[in-house]
């Protein structure tokens, strides 16, 4: 790939000391910035001399066709601020990135987009949850998320599982995969989506920068939504930058005994965001017809199997004893009837014994 006059422009910025994204910006919106020579001469208008001067620098020192090369050899699109295919829901930020760097579609980067995420540590009932939301959200959105264990993995998945479309927005160069148990995932969203990061390929992973990339998936969509979070979850801090960025943000609720729902369920409590049951629920505030959204039509259950789903609506988490009386069966027969529901994704066991659904 060649890099064009805007693209070598925005590199040179972001590699230039000094200059952040709110000046760098400002130097794009304002100096001619059709080739690199006028670029340099109207910035002088735009910045002090010792900017100026670091900025002149790292262009003479910069190897453009050896980073064009680089891009070429791992399939890395560059996508400047002024450029058409820059996404338009980043442009009212002023910290955004300057220049984005790709791998995939990356018309998907002003495709309606929805963001799910949350702990990377989810129960069976946050990922049950995700899928569940995903596969109804990938309908009629994109779905963006942060390639994180755990929510964030499985909101990508479930969204290609729906034949739907998703985007990564990773902490580190878009061309290092990690964690590195995502690499099938990581490579299918390479072929069926969009990897997209503010970082250059090669930049390795780096703790500090995933918080930064918070704001980018927030920014990127419609709206948040929350599966599963507990209260020290950097989950939270996703909903913080949805928040500042005016987006809706929803969570679904959780038992008050389970940590790993103890910051949705703070959060609503505190009135932040929206606690919401279904897809529907979003659809509804945000004003959207509902019918899109096509429940998964009722499995066929027998009498023993309907006695069990109904005692675990009912009470909630219980135990092999309690559900015992409940049936017609042996304890043998239970054994297996739990195994065969656990299996169909009906229920979970919880610990030694205990159920759920």
């Amino acid at each position: 790939m060649k890099f064009t006059e805007t693209q070598k422009i925005a590199y040179a910025l972001i590699k230039t000391p000094g200059i952040g994204f709110v000046k760098g910006r400002r130097l794009m919106e304002n100096a001619d910035c059709s080739d690199a020579e006028k670029f340099l001469s109207s910035a002088r208008n735009f910045c002090s001399a010792k900017e100026y001067s670091e900025i002149k620098a790292t262009f003479d020192v910069t190897d453009f066709e050896a980073k064009e090369r680089l891009f070429t050899e791992k399939g890395i699109i560059p996508v400047a601020m002024t450029e058409k295919e820059y996404p338009e829901s980043l442009l009212p930020y002023s910290d955004m990135p300057i220049i984005l760097f790709c791998k995939g579609d990356v018309n998907l980067l002003n495709t309606e987009s929805f963001a799910v995420v949350g702990t990377r540590y989810p129960t069976r009932y946050g990922r049950r949850v995700t899928e569940d939301f995903v596969t109804a959200l990938s309908e009629r959105f994109c779905i963006v998320s942060g390639l994180a264990r755990g929510v964030d993995a499985c909101a990508h998945r479930a969204a290609l599982d729906a034949g739907g479309k998703t985007v990564a927005v990773m902490g580190c160069g878009p061309d290092i995969v990690y964690p590195s148990e995502n690499y099938a995932l990581y490579r299918d969203i390479e072929n069926y989506g969009l990897i997209v990061s503010e970082y250059e390929p090669t930049t390795p992973v780096n703790a500090h920068n995933f918080p930064a990339r918070n704001r980018i998936i927030s920014g990127l969509s419609r709206g948040v939504l929350v599966t599963e979070a507990g209260l020290k979850s950097g989950t939270m801090l996703t909903i913080n930058s949805a928040l500042k960025q005016g987006k809706d943000v929803y969570c679904v609720p959780g038992a008050i005994y389970n940590e790993t729902s103890g910051g949705c369920n703070r959060s609503i409590r505190e009135c932040q965001t929206r606690a919401v049951l279904s897809v529907n629920d979003i659809y509804e505030d945000m004003g959207i017809s509902k019918e899109t959204f096509s429940p998964p039509s009722a499995l066929q259950l027998d009498v023993n199997e309907n006695a069990v789903l109904e005692l675990l609506k009912r009470e909630g988490e219980s135990h092999f004893e309690e559900i015992l009386p409940v049936t017609d069966l042996t304890v043998a027969q239970l054994s297996a009837l739990l195994f065969k529901m656990e299996v169909a994704g009906l229920i979970y066991k919880t610990k030694q014994n205990y159920w759920s659904v």
